[in-house]
């Protein structure tokens, strides 16, 4: 799923992952949630708003809500996703949507560097408390999670209306429909002409829309869904990789080869070898 609902989250109000990948893409996507990804082990590039922030162990990056990101690691990688729901935090700080989050290394002031640090150490308390599962680790990890947004909004909560303008909504919402259209679809030989057509739109103006919205091409766009589908099957199956890249819409295998290469940074029989032998 590219568009993240992330239902569970309004009901606690904080969601923490921890994720272990030899690698890891996620196209153009966005969710409601204030994002931040800890990277505890490798190395990965974010795209927000179609700028690139590198990311290396012992770094945070911090994703407003709704802000379309995209996430590269091309090797062992191991890192923290927490996920602050807005709606929640507004329980605690009624004029949340006076503030804009904006969080990375590349971009800190020295005079933030000590307040970021002091996040990290926070984050580091994470995943000790995830291995050993003590009695009430839960509760211990949403309390860490609480401090850290609390730091969050005092150090790095820029003021400005969150609020987002009636027309950046309105494209979300029809972003949304889109992207779950090809992630329904994406096995099937989808045109730009029949895409087009299914949402009522002229194939000029369905193009333009989609590369403004989300500084990819619909064609290319559609391949790194397809792309993302092969890997986690690759992975975890035993089917033949030209039987996947079929199965998931490739027609052109030469392409195919191309693009997985550029976003995983090896081929998809290194892939299978490297899982077979771990």
């Amino acid at each position: 799923m590219i568009y993240e609902p992330l239902f569970k989250l309004e009901r606690t109000g904080v969601q923490i992952h921890y994720y272990t990948n030899i690698r890891k893409y996620n196209p153009v996507h966005w969710h409601s949630a204030v994002e931040l990804i800890y990277i505890l082990n490798g190395n990965a590039k974010i795209s927000i708003e179609g700028k690139d922030y590198p990311v290396v162990a012992g770094e945070f990056v911090v994703i407003d809500s709704n802000l379309l990101h995209e996430f590269c690691c091309r090797g062992e990688s191991m890192m923290v996703v927490i996920h602050f729901s807005r709606s929640s935090m507004k329980n605690f700080i009624p004029n949340l949507d006076e503030y804009h989050f904006q969080c990375a290394r590349a971009e800190l002031q020295k005079e933030n560097l000590g307040a970021y640090l002091e996040i990290c150490e926070l984050l580091k308390g994470l995943p000790p408390l995830y291995v050993m599962h003590p009695t009430g680790y839960k509760l211990k990890s949403q309390a860490i999670a609480m401090e850290i947004f609390f730091e969050l909004v005092n150090q790095f909560a820029e003021a400005g209306e969150w609020v987002q303008k009636p027309e950046k909504r309105e494209n979300l919402e029809r972003l949304e429909e889109i992207i779950e259209y090809i992630e329904l679809h994406h096995k099937e030989q989808i045109s730009l002409e029949s895409i087009a057509a299914h949402f009522y739109l002229s194939r000029e103006y369905f193009s333009r829309f989609f590369r403004k919205n989300m500084g990819v091409t619909f064609t290319r766009y559609v391949n790194q869904v397809r792309l993302m589908h092969i890997y986690q099957e690759i992975c975890n199956t035993e089917f033949g990789i030209m039987e996947l890249a079929e199965k998931h819409g490739f027609t052109n295998y030469k392409l195919f080869n191309k693009m997985f290469h550029e976003v995983y940074g090896c081929t998809p029989r290194e892939i299978r070898m490297s899982r077979k032998r771990s």
